[in-house]
C-alpha cells in the first residue's frame, strides 16, 4: 500500500511539473524545467525507496542479520550513549547504564562484540528470541544463550530482560 502511494506521488509530481513548465512564460529555459523535473523525480524516488524499505521490514520482521547488528551495537563499548536508545529498549532508565557497563566490562574481559553470533531468530508478534553463540576466550567451543528482543515503536531492540541476563552473566564471571 505504501509503495502504491509513493508511485502515485511520483506520477502526480511529474504531471504537475509538466503542466507548470508547459504554462510557464518564455523566460524559463529548458535547463530550468529539466532541473525542476529532476529534483521532483529524485525526491519521489527517495520516498518510494523509503516506503519499499518499510514494507520489507514489515514483512520480514527480525532476521539473524538485523538481530546481529542490534546486539553488536548494543554491546560495543565504542557505541555512543545516545545511540544505545536506537538498539536497546531503555524504557527502564537503569537498562541504559547497565548495557554500557556490560559492554565495557565484557570487552575488557575478552568478550568483544565479535564473540557474539546470532544463529537463529524466532519471532512472535512484537517479541522475538535469538539464539546467540558466545565464544569465550577461555573455552574451545561457543556456548548458546537465548536473548529476547522487543519491537518498540516499530523498531526491533534488545530487550531490557536481555540486558539484565547479559549483566548477570558478567557478574557470574567476576565471582569466579
Amino acid at each position: 500500500m505504501k509503495i502504491r502511494k509513493s508511485v502515485a506521488a511520483i506520477t502526480l509530481a511529474g504531471a504537475a511539473l509538466f503542466v507548470a513548465t508547459g504554462c510557464s512564460d518564455s523566460s524559463d529555459t529548458v535547463d530550468e524545467a529539466t532541473s525542476k523535473v529532476s529534483t521532483a523525480v529524485e525526491s519521489a524516488a527517495s520516498e518510494v525507496s523509503t516506503a519499499a524499505g518499510d514494507a520489507v521490514d514489515e514483512i520480514t520482521g527480525l532476521n539473524e542479520s538485523k538481530a546481529q547488528d542490534i546486539l553488536r551495537k548494543a554491546i560495543d563499548p565504542a557505541t555512543p550513549a545516545e545511540e544505545i536508545d536506537e538498539v536497546v529498549d531503555v524504557s527502564n532508565p537503569v537498562t541504559k547504564t547497565t548495557v554500557i557497563a556490560f559492554a565495557k566490562g565484557a570487552s575488557a574481559a575478552g568478550y568483544t562484540p565479535d564473540k557474539f553470533e546470532v544463529k537463529d531468530v524466532t519471532e512472535d508478534g512484537d517479541k522475538a528470541t535469538a539464539t546467540v553463540a558466545v565464544q569465550s576466550p577461555a573455552a574451545p567451543e561457543p556456548v548458546d544463550i537465548q536473548l529476547a528482543y522487543v519491537k518498540v515503536d516499530g523498531d526491533w531492540k534488545l530487550s531490557s530482560d536481555a540486558v539484565t541476563q547479559l549483566a548477570s552473566m558478567g557478574q557470574g564471571r567476576q565471582g569466579n
